[in-house]
């Protein structure tokens, strides 16, 4: 007994003191192998799942397609694009949360998808990776249609809804772009829309916002664009 107990000893040493096998070795075995599951060998590359893999991979995981709960596993794979999946981005993602199947997964995202709409430090990493899945890799903006499907995504249950007690925000921020908005979206206006509709679920009056902030241009408009279709603008002249 003391003899075995003493090559038990030696056998941690190696693996996991020794600079041999890594605690998670096992959990990133088990991720390849759950990977490769989902590959196409003879359509994908080595390390890669295509579409067809990857909705095969998200109907495993109990998430609807159709609204903002298939973005949050996309972020915590690192999902380079829409419909496609990397092996290190996989591997990486789920060894760091320590969920190596699928029951695992599914469990982990659905309690991710119910906290989207109160969990902002969440729901702000989510947002922001859709933008590097929205466009095309070659590309540093996405189209405004592509933008828009996004945004109806996102500020939509189970994400955060953008709308206060008097108005339906998405509603008018969409109708302003349709009607004022001819240019593509990049990052920084993608980023500062996030910043934005937060400022504006905390105060819908928009007394944060003045002529001297640092928002973009395209903000600004759409702030007078919004007063004056929500009657703040008559309101303040009646005032004074």
């Amino acid at each position: 007994m003391l003899l075995l107990r003493w090559g038990l000893m030696r056998l941690e040493i190696h693996f996991y003191g020794g600079g041999g096998f890594a605690p998670d070795a096992g959990v990133k075995i088990s991720l390849d192998k759950l990977f490769e599951n989902y590959r196409d060998i003879k359509n994908d590359g080595p390390d890669n799942i295509s579409v067809d893999g990857t909705m095969a991979y998200f109907a495993a995981l109990g998430v609807d397609l159709q609204d903002a709960s298939m973005c949050v596993p996309m972020e915590i794979v690192q999902a380079p694009t829409v419909g496609e999946m990397s092996r290190k981005g996989f591997v990486d993602g789920w060894t760091a949360i320590g969920a190596e199947t699928i029951a695992k997964q599914k469990l982990y995202v659905a309690q991710q998808v119910k906290k989207l709409s109160t969990d902002m430090d969440l729901f702000k990493r989510v947002y922001r990776h859709v933008f590097i899945t929205a466009k095309e890799p070659s590309q540093k903006a996405i189209s405004l249609e592509n933008a828009i499907t996004y945004w109806e995504l996102l500020f939509a249950p189970p994400g955060k809804p953008w709308a206060t007690g008097s108005t339906n925000w998405l509603e008018l921020w969409v109708e302003f772009l349709n009607a004022n908005w001819t240019k593509s979206v990049n990052k920084d206006m993608w980023n500062q829309t996030f910043d934005f509709s937060q400022k504006v679920m905390q105060d819908e009056t928009l007394s944060f916002w003045s002529e001297d902030s640092a928002w973009p241009s395209v903000i600004d408009d759409f702030v007078a664009y919004a007063k004056q279709k929500r009657g703040d603008v008559a309101e303040s002249m009646e005032t004074d």
